[in-house]
């Protein structure tokens, strides 16, 4: 009985120190808001390398990200937006870079001139398709 309960013991320990690591890895997301705080979208971005997914940095730090979200974060800037790099912790949030300046553009991510424009032609075909939110979104935009 006692060898028993020292084995459920030490089990317990060890998982109590695995489920401590992987709580403290969080969920990583490029925020926007508006001038005045106000939340306007985000897009989650990896740790860690995903097929389709380029590596970029940020705030110098390697992540992955989708060709979209890079658009995303050059419109977000270009529209006047802040960006804010957060890692989402469960219980909170840590910023990890708030520096417009620091975000990836598609000429960052080392692609060909062809691959880039690509990239952006696609991307503003499928933007550009009409939705249900969409349509509600530009409904509002002159009450902003």
């Amino acid at each position: 009985m006692k060898r028993s309960s020292a084995c459920l013991a030490a089990a317990m320990i060890a998982s109590l120190g695995l489920t401590g690591a992987a709580f403290g890895q969080g969920d990583y997301y490029i925020r926007s808001q508006h001038s005045n705080g106000s939340f306007t979208g985000s897009h989650e971005i990896l740790t860690s390398p995903k097929k389709g997914f380029y590596q970029a940095r940020y705030c110098d730090r390697a992540f992955w990200v989708s060709s979209n979200t890079v658009i995303w974060t050059e419109e977000q800037t270009a529209e006047g937006r802040r960006l804010i790099l957060e890692e989402n912790l469960g219980a909170g949030r840590q910023v990890v870079c708030a520096d417009n300046t620091a975000f990836a553009t598609l000429d960052d991510l080392g692609l060909a001139p062809g691959e880039i424009e690509r990239i952006r032609r696609d991307y503003g075909a499928t933007d550009m398709k009409s939705s249900r939110l969409r349509t509600i979104r530009d409904a509002f935009k002159q009450f902003k």
